[in-house]
């Protein structure tokens, strides 16, 4: 400081200041960075700061300064206007001065006219031609100004802006004019939040008349306030239209500040009719831009940045404009407000029409209103009659890209308009005589099919529409589509009116062909319309009414309309499935269709339709109606079936007829013969068709007979196989691969195998499937004849998904021979194993053996060839020193193990005949006989299955008699043979898998041979584990569990786990919690997690248990570094490890103060509520939450009453902290631990509530402030967004109104629990109902507190109706316990405004919440 006790900065400051009136205006910029230097090196400096200290004359006169030289209209003001960093500078004086003095300064200096002048400016920009720029600086260098401006958001790689410049001709064009709107509007961002932060937050007098007097500064009319509100707009479809670089600052926030301002003028009964007159057509196009309206399009401005300035605009324009109008129309049926809008939008119709409509259509009803819902149509319908109007005074290409979107708009949201009206935008802009547009006709189908329907006019409009549907040959695609899902509504429409015989009729009529024998209309013939009408029939006619048609089909006789009427009746065959129809129309459907006889030069769409009929009536009729179906269609079904190409639609349909015929008559019907004899005779020649037969098209290929075979004609297989003694060879072959197949048809067979198993009638049945597992398998074996890799694999997965029961011991053990023949052959020559080979053949021989299962030759030795086959795969691969190629082969061995665990065990049963000794004899001498250091692995683990076995079998006894020395298999080879990967001091690699898996065998070893043998070898194990743990590996906590089971002592403190836990906070299923490394990409499951920790503490006793939850709490407390989460996963674990027996240390005052004489479960809950409100993320806290649950829950015994007392002023804490308020909002599974905090609290501990109600209340009351208050930023013009939030704010509205009915409301159990959650008991020695009503009536005493929240809330903040309704339950709750004097109370303690509120309330209570005893 200096002799005047001024700070050097800011005499620095006072200099830079006063040296501005020095030189003339061309050094102003360097002038003014000079001070924007010293504003950055102040103390206390920087945007939002307090100010400097009680020293701020410098800044008020750097401010004045700006304005002076701002204003006016001379060049070198609109210079200093348009310059920047000007701005910036003003902004971070704006957050430096004190408000009064501030107020007092703009008011002088006439900071708003200066304002709007700089925005007049800057919405007007010139072109670029002609401009020059500097020759002398870097286009890129920005200035130490722009600099400091700079934040990281804007480090996005595109083209960087230019750096500001002083010059009036380059501050003109466009990017200088977006540069400098972006300095000014950040400075009044500034200028306004600091204002509303005061007024909001209190503080000094003088502060807050400081800020309502910059407010009133911009208090003026609408009309004048447009001044500033039009320039800023059309600078923000300047941004948005840019195709410039960005500005160095974010824009997200110029909407926001664009409401605010607003906001500020003084309000009128006409500012909704000045909004339309002057922001109504920019604002409309600006918001068309931003949500894509008519269509997409690419914007100069970030995604984030548009998405929010949509929001925002939505919002203004639908407060401002759109809800005044429609309160004028349904109050005066005035239309001026909409009027003025439709006609400032002349500009940009296509755009500003559709968005109005948009805003219209989409404004929600006001809550509670009792406006009837037709006048709200009317309002909407009064909009579109205004648009309708209004762009007949536009050209027809405007008018029609505005009308297709509002259409488009009102299809998709099922807005009700008139009929009349649709037919008008039908008439003039849909069918228009160049160009029928399908596009508005679907959308007007979509809307009201009687527009069609109902007058003679609309009767016209559909000839002129259906017309157009022949000769649809000519059509493109897009129209095609259309027209059919016009044609389907329309037939939907006809249902709807119960008139679908007169559809009927137009189907035939344009069904039909001018040239019969050709073919159907094709539009009219699609199978989605044949598919909609057969779902229509049920629900639209009687059976009189369908047979009324059909006469009237039956009377249709020319040549056209046979063809159409047949197809039209396979529709009405289709669709009949009810008994009372299928009894009227069945065998009617059938004559109709075979009135005119079968030609083979028939189209093949009304062929498909004549057998479909004719399968639905053998289907549906009785064995007689069959034999008469049969007899008519035989004929000509032989003939297609023998001499049609098998891949066309009508010989499949033909086929399916005659397979129904077949299973009409089966068992031992007339016609059995014959229809299986046929069917049998076309399934051989599908069998001997080539691909290259298959129809170009490929509408129906093999795949989908076979489809069709098994998911729908499911007694077919078994038919077949009954006929031909096998299991259908044309099912077989798609499952039987060449060596030449690929991916595609190799899934392909895996799905026929997949349907062939899910058919349980066929797969239990053995004379079906039993050829076909033989088969199986047979292809097991690569050697056997057909074999290829890829049929291999799909016999493989065949038979692991086969069920057990259905393989008999036979197949079993000739499918063990199979897979085991092979090891001899390919244990040299592994290179033709792929790497996954060995995963699901280990699956199927453990699915064999683990049924008795004695193959020939069954010998020891074959496990040890699986296991030097599957080493030796691990070697070769690609994979076989990295992490997960390890993880795979230990996954592999670990099958191993299992096959030889069941092995053995069937072995070494209780009686050992010949076969069973010769086995283990073998097994002793493979497992004793030396071996190479390569094969060891296997050996290791065979060597843990057979000890495992024996040492527990009922045969060990009998097996020692024979020489069997189990202490010296566990001594020689097995402590032995894994000793040197244990001891070994490089762990890495590929001595990692040797070492699991020595690792896994010794365990079977006691602890002091363990801790004896390998004593040296621990700290490379630790090596090891810790890199396998840095690397993402599971593996490396195997490693760690072996060293925490048996040298716990080594690890220091075994539980300092540092990891990270990435939860699942948001997740409805907690156990898919996942603990994730640092590594990138890498995970750890949960299970092997608690795994470890569970050996860590699974034998100490409790007082070393509580000694670890001390340490880590301490450990917590005092670092607070990134492994909280994993702490207190561990936390929560070891808490449920404790069984809290403990009693909990006398207290020091009256059971209201910590215990500190020795660590207990209630010093861990103190420490766990004291570290909630210091939580980093929402995972953490829901962690926290649940142990705290589990404490309160499991452990009552444990805590006293200050553990009670804290956890609800934990909760309530947490709900009212500002700090933790994202966290909250972050996730929505927060808000439900808080409420299961104090759910658990009422539940178990609710005698200690007696005499600390109001804790109780307190926390009630937060609760309800955080949910409501928390969605007040959700508005319904959020979209999706908002409705998601208001789903949530529902369900977490259950959860409160739950926690409000347990306390009015207490269980009996809740009532009598003593002081430290024993078993029930009264006090007092009154009954339990007398408890019961004890505890109502004291809570009735503080509840309405609660209730009294709840209204003033409704004053604050709009409460949803779904949450309100859900509320009002535990309302009227409270309302039952509530005395006389408390409604008194209440009463006299609210407003006039709330005393509104409960009035209503308490008249829903006593209409609907009310109990009145009957």
């Amino acid at each position: 400081m200096n002799a005047y006790g001024i700070k050097v900065d800011e005499a620095a400051l006072v200099r830079a200041v006063r040296a501005l009136d020095q030189g003339g205006i061309e050094t102003t910029p360097d002038k003014l960075e000079r001070v924007w230097s010293t504003l950055s090196h102040q103390e206390g400096g920087g945007v939002g700061g307090g100010g400097a200290g009680n020293f701020h004359a410098a800044e008020e006169m750097l401010l004045r300064w700006l304005l002076k030289n701002m204003a006016g209209s001379t060049d070198a003001a609109e210079r200093v206007r348009r310059y920047a960093p000007a701005w910036n500078i003003m902004g971070a004086v704006f957050a430096r001065i004190p408000l009064f003095s501030l107020a007092k300064s703009l008011a002088d200096r006439r900071f708003v006219n200066t304002l709007q002048q700089t925005l007049k400016d800057l919405s007007n920009p010139q072109t670029q031609q002609g401009a020059t720029g500097s020759d002398v600086e870097m286009a890129d260098a920005p200035t130490p100004l722009e600099e400091k401006t700079t934040t990281p958001a804007q480090s996005r790689k595109r083209k960087r802006s230019a750096p500001a410049t002083f010059e009036l001709a380059v501050q003109r064009q466009t990017t200088g004019c977006l540069q400098a709107a972006d300095a000014v509007l950040e400075s009044l961002r500034i200028l306004l939040s600091r204002c509303e932060m005061k007024s909001a937050d209190g503080g000094l007098p003088s502060s807050r008349m400081g800020a309502e007097h910059i407010k009133s500064l911009f208090s003026a009319s609408a009309a004048e306030v447009m001044e500033t509100l039009v320039p800023f707009i059309t600078l923000c479809t300047m941004a948005a239209d840019s195709t410039e670089a960005e500005p160095l600052t974010e824009k997200s926030s110029w909407m926001s500040t664009f409401s605010a301002l607003w906001d500020l003028h003084l309000q009128s009964g006409n500012d909704a009719s000045e909004v339309a007159i002057h922001l109504s057509g920019l604002g409309m196009n600006l918001l068309g831009k931003l949500t894509g309206i008519p269509r997409q399009r690419s914007l100069g401005i970030d995604a984030a940045v548009q998405g929010r300035w949509g929001r925002d605009l939505r919002r203004f324009l639908a407060r401002n404009m759109v809800l005044p109008s429609r309160a004028a129309f349904l109050n005066k049926r005035s239309q001026e407000v909409i009027q003025i809008a439709v006609d400032m939008s002349s500009a940009t119709v296509t755009t500003s029409l559709p968005v109005l409509f948009d805003l219209a259509s989409k404004s929600p009803q006001i809550s509670g209103d009792k406006t009837p819902k037709k006048d709200y149509e009317a309002w909407i319908q009064t909009i579109f009659d205004v648009i309708l109007l209004a762009l007949k005074s536009f050209s027809p290409t405007q008018s029609l890209t505005a009308i297709e979107a509002i259409m488009e708009m009102a299809a998709a949201r099922g807005t009700a308009l008139t009929a009349t009206s649709l037919r008008t935008v039908c008439k003039e802009y849909a069918l228009r005589p160049k160009k029928f547009d399908w596009t508005l006709l679907l959308s007007i189908i979509k809307l009201n099919p009687d527009v069609f329907l109902i007058s003679e006019e609309g009767q016209e409009l559909l000839e002129l529409v259906l017309k157009k549907t022949q000769k649809s040959e000519s059509m493109d695609d897009r129209d095609f589509d259309r027209a059919l899902q016009f044609i389907v509504l329309l037939a939907e429409g006809y249902a709807k009116a119960r008139d679908i015989a007169a559809f009927f009729k137009t189907w035939l009529r344009y069904l039909a062909v001018s040239e019969p024998q050709v073919d159907l209309e094709r539009i009219w013939a699609q199978k989605e319309l044949l598919s909609a009408v057969a779902g229509l029939l049920h629900s639209s006619l009687n059976t009189n009414q369908l047979l009324e048609i059909m006469d009237w089909l039956s009377e249709q006789n020319s040549p056209a309309e046979s063809l159409a009427r047949i197809h039209i009746l396979g529709a009405i065959s289709s669709g009949i499935s009810q008994e009372e129809f299928v009894d009227a129309a069945n065998m009617r459907t059938f004559e109709g269709a075979f009135l005119q006889k079968f030609s083979k030069k028939e189209p093949s769409t009304v062929s498909v339709s004549r057998w479909t009929i004719a399968e639905n009536s053998l289907t549906r009729g009785t064995l007689e109606q069959a034999g008469h179906v049969w007899s008519q269609v035989k004929p000509d079904i032989s003939r297609v079936l023998k001499k049609s190409a098998p891949f066309q639609e009508a010989t499949f349909a033909a086929f399916k007829c005659c397979v129904a015929a077949w299973v009409a008559n089966h068992p031992r019907g007339p016609d059995e013969d014959e229809a299986a004899a046929l069917a049998c005779l076309f399934i051989d020649r599908l069998e001997k068709e080539a691909d290259s037969d298959e129809d170009v098209k490929g509408a129906v290929t093999k795949g989908t007979y076979v489809s069709w075979i098994l998911s729908s004609s499911h007694r077919l297989v078994s038919l077949l196989a009954e006929r031909t003694g096998v299991f259908p060879n044309i099912i077989r072959s798609l499952m039987v691969l060449g060596g030449d197949k690929d991916a595609v048809i190799f899934d392909s067979a895996l799905a026929v195998s997949s349907l062939v198993l899910d058919n349980d009638n066929n797969t239990y049945k053995p004379k079906i499937t039993s050829g076909l597992i033989d088969q199986m398998i047979a292809l097991t074996d690569t050697a056997s004849a057909g074999a290829s890799p890829l049929s291999t694999k799909v016999a493989i997965q065949f038979l692991l998904d086969t069920p057990a029961e259905v393989l008999d011991r036979q197949q079993r053990e000739a499918c063990m021979e199979r897979l085991v023949s092979q090891l001899a052959r390919d244990q040299d020559s592994l290179h033709s194993a792929a790497p996954g080979y060995w995963t699901p053949v280990l699956g199927l021989m453990i699915k064999l053996m683990e049924r008795p299962t004695f193959y020939n030759d069954m010998s020891f030795a074959h496990l040890e060839t699986i296991g030097r086959c599957i080493f030796k795969t691990h070697r070769q691969s690609k994979e076989g020193k990295s992490v997960d190629g390890v993880t795979k082969a230990r996954n592999e061995f670990r099958l191993l193990g299992w096959l030889a665990t069941l092995t053995i065990r069937q072995m070494a049963s209780s009686s050992l005949e010949e076969r069973e000794k010769a086995y283990l004899a073998d097994a002793v001498t493979v497992l004793k006989s030396p071996c190479q250091d390569s094969d060891m692995v296997p050996r290791l683990v065979l060597l843990r299955a057979f000890i495992d076995v024996v040492q527990d079998s009922p045969a060990l006894k009998r097996l020692k008699e024979a020489g069997l020395d189990l202490e010296e298999v566990k001594t020689h080879q097995l402590l032995q043979g894994a000793s040197p990967f244990i001891a070994a001091k490089k762990l890495r690699g590929r001595a990692l898998l040797p070492l699991l898996v020595a690792l896994d065998a010794v365990d079977l070893l006691d602890h002091k041979t363990i801790k004896k043998a390998f004593a040296t070898a621990v700290p490379s194990l630790l090596d090891a584990s810790d890199w396998l743990i840095r690397n993402g590996s599971e593996n490396g906590w195997e490693v760690r569990m072996f060293l925490a089971k048996y040298f716990v002592e080594e690890l220091g403190f075994p539980l300092r786990i540092k990891l990270p836990v990435e939860g699942a906070a948001n997740s409805d299923d907690e156990s898919e919690q996942v603990i994730s490394a640092p590594t990138p990409g890498s995970s750890v499951d949960k299970t092997t997690m608690m795994r470890y920790i569970d050996v860590v503490i699974g034998g100490v006793d409790e007082d070393t248990k509580l000694g670890y939850l001390k340490e880590l709490l301490l450990q917590e407390k005092d670092e607070g570094s990134s492994d909280a989460l994993g702490r207190l996963f561990v936390v929560q674990r070891l808490v449920e490890h404790l069984r809290g027996s403990r009693p909990s240390a006398p207290p020091t005052d009256g059971d209201t103060a910590v215990p500190t004489t020795q660590f207990d479960l209630a010093q861990a809950h103190s420490m766990l509520c004291g570290g909630l409100l210091q939580t980093m993320s929402a995972t953490e806290f829901i962690l926290a939450a649940r142990t705290l649950y589990l404490l309160l829950d499991q452990k009552a015994a444990c805590m006293t009453q200050w553990n009670i007392d804290l956890t609800m002023s934990s909760v309530s804490a947490v709900c009212s902290a500002p700090a933790v308020q994202p966290l909250l909002a972050a996730s929505p599974k927060t808000y439900d631990w808080l409420c299961r905090l104090v759910e658990i609290v009422i539940k178990r501990h609710r005698k200690r509530l007696d005499g600390h109600f109001h804790v109780l209340i307190t926390v009630l009351q937060s609760l309800l402030r955080r949910l409501l208050l928390s969605h007040r930023s959700s508005d319904a013009w959020g979209g999706s967004g908002a409705i998601a939030a208001g789903h949530g704010q529902e369900r977490h509205a259950k959860l409160f109104s739950r926690l409000v009915t347990l306390v009015c409301e207490p269980s009996v159990a809740s009532v009598s629990r003593g002081h430290h959650g024993g078993a029930a008991g009264t006090t007092g020695g009154g009954s339990l109902d007398s408890e019961k009503d004890r505890a109502k009536r004291y809570a009735g005493h503080h509840m309405y507190l609660v209730l009294m929240q709840y209204v003033k809330l409704q004053l604050e903040c709009v409460v949803p109706h779904g949450a309100r309704e859900v509320l009002e339950t535990g309302m009227y709750s409270i309302l039952d316990i509530t005395t006389t004097d408390g409604l008194r109370i209440m009463n006299d303690a609210m407003d006039p405004s709330g005393r509104v509120i409960f009035k209503e309330l308490y008249k829903r209570y006593q209409k609907f919440g009310k109990w009145s005893g009957i």
